[in-house]
């Protein structure tokens, strides 16, 4: 634009100011100087050169702590995202490794922040630590010790990657204060109770204990007692003694594989000890509705009972003899006081025979297993002398003419009782309960073993197994048809029958006895009421 009251000079310097304009672009240097880095290709590209710069540090710690001093310094997130692990942890861990990479005490106070989480409210959780939390030199040897207790529950820092790691520090505590989970060591359950905020049952921080295993809970009833099983010969069903539905026994009946159960008898007094005919088709047990302990009969289905003995004497646990025609149980002597095996005919109203001293007889359920084709009759008996404990016996019972001989100590224990024997179906074995003699239960102190176990032997002596362990109270064994037994037990809290089924033992017990593998009778395929 040119000006009108000067326009010779504005045609006059017009020029100038053009060559000087000109001199100036001329001899500005270029921009390609400054940013040579950045436009030059045969240069290192500035990635590369901090690559190789981080390569060539010389002190580097784990990546589950921090980077360096400069990243350190950084913001630990950018465009919400993490940057790098540095501010996010623990950064004294940096300064703190060596070159050996062990860890030394820092030299300075630092200061770490720890993210706050709002977890549901729990009155068992413990009380949250600080927000901010100073470690200083004075305070790492003292904090990093774990088998020092502490009041608070901390976080210990892992060293597993070290070459000499630390010793952790147990996941229970002995805090009183602190959840049941933490002071068994449960700490799923102390997971689970902090994210819904309720507190989960956990296992004691005690030692384990034994216990069986392979075994199945048969009855279960709400309240009472079961005790006293049989089986009966076709195995399909077990009948016993339960004090389940009022303080006094009566007889029961249920499948071994079902749960609904039978009553069989109903009467105020007591009724226990069953026994079942080898044909399946009659039940004796012993019962006081009479004042004293009678032996009593009835049809498999239950009904009508009919008394078996009527003496003033204490009559109990019935036996039959394998042909079904004769019962053995034992009697209280009056004038001996001990307890004595009598056999008595079921058909003929003859008197019993007294056979031998004895207590819970069972008769063999193979005839002519004897000698020169006599019975046997399983026992228990206890010593003359000493702790007077329980051992188990057989004898041998000719019933034509009626005579018992050959007494024979099977199996015996020191400082145990042995009791409740029961025959195999084939009656080359028996099992037994083993009592431990404890000062309350020798001096009849107590009511109950402390505990017991059962056990298996053959008739022989040889090939004893152990077939229960642990504190539980196990007793009367009886055996199955399809190499079972069938047991009492405490193992829920209360006196229910429980089964076990004995193949590992009978190949165990196979190693001394080859013949074993035909020894144990298999089910009839008929039911016994339906003949």
């Amino acid at each position: 634009m040119t000006s009108p009251v000067f326009p010779a000079i504005n045609q006059t310097w017009r020029p100038l100011m053009m060559l000087a304009l000109a001199g100036t672009i001329a001899t500005m240097p270029a921009c390609g100087t400054k940013r040579a880095g950045f436009w030059n290709k045969d240069k290192q590209s500035q990635l590369q050169m901090e690559q190789a710069r981080h390569e060539n540090a010389s002190a580097r710690t784990s990546s589950y702590f921090v980077a360096d001093a400069q990243e350190s310094e950084a913001a630990p997130f950018e465009h919400g995202t993490l940057k790098s692990n540095s501010s996010a942890t623990l950064e004294y861990a940096l300064s703190a490794e060596s070159d050996t990479g062990s860890f030394t005490p820092p030299t300075t106070q630092e200061t770490f922040e720890t993210p706050q989480h709002h977890a549901p409210s729990n009155p068992y959780a413990p009380e949250p630590i600080a927000s901010s939390t100073t470690i200083t030199q004075d305070n790492w040897a003292a904090s990093a010790d774990p088998t020092e207790p502490t009041d608070e529950f901390e976080m210990q820092l892992g060293t597993a990657d070290q070459p000499k790691p630390a010793r952790r520090a147990p996941y229970f505590t002995e805090n009183t204060k602190a959840p049941a989970a933490l002071q068994s060591g449960d700490i799923s359950a102390f997971v689970y109770a902090n994210a819904m905020g309720i507190e989960l049952p956990s296992e004691t921080n005690g030692d384990a204990v034994r216990a069986t295993i392979n075994v199945r809970q048969v009855t279960s009833s709400y309240a009472g007692s079961d005790f006293d099983p049989i089986v009966t010969p076709d195995g399909k069903f077990i009948i016993f003694a339960s004090t389940q539905h009022r303080p006094t026994a009566d007889l029961y009946i249920k499948s071994v594989t079902g749960s609904v159960v039978t009553r069989l008898t109903d009467d105020p007094a007591q009724d226990v000890m069953p026994a079942i005919s080898p044909d399946g088709q009659y039940i004796t047990f012993a019962s006081d509705r009479s004042g004293t302990w009678d032996l009593y009969i009835m049809p498999f289905e239950g009904g009508k009972v009919i008394q078996l003995t009527n003496e003033s004497a204490n009559d109990l646990h019935p036996t039959w003899s394998p042909d079904g025609r004769q019962i053995a149980f034992c009697r209280l002597g009056q004038q001996s006081g001990r307890w004595e095996i009598w056999v008595k005919d079921v058909l003929a109203d003859t008197g019993a025979q007294f056979i031998g001293f004895g207590l819970f007889p069972e008769w063999s359920p193979v005839p002519g297993t004897g000698i020169a084709g006599a019975d046997q009759i399983l026992f228990q008996r206890s010593r003359e002398r000493g702790d007077r404990a329980f051992s188990i016996w057989t004898l041998d019972f000719n019933p034509t003419p009626g005579t018992a001989s050959r007494e024979t100590e099977i199996a015996t224990g020191p400082n145990q009782a042995l009791i409740n024997p029961s025959w195999s179906p084939d009656g080359k074995f028996i099992t037994f309960a083993a009592v431990p003699n404890s000062e309350s239960w020798s001096n009849g102190q107590a009511a109950r073993p402390e505990s017991s176990t059962i056990w298996m032997v053959s008739t022989k002596g040889t090939g004893k197994i152990k077939l229960t362990d642990g504190d539980t109270i196990d007793l009367m064994p009886v055996w199955g048809r399809n190499n079972d037994i069938f047991f009492v037990s405490n193992m829920d809290g209360q006196d229910h029958l429980w089964s076990m089924e004995l193949s590992p033992a009978i190949r165990a017990a196979s190693v001394m006895m080859p013949d074993l593998a035909d020894s144990f009778a298999t089910v009839p395929t008929t039911n016994p009421r339906d003949n």
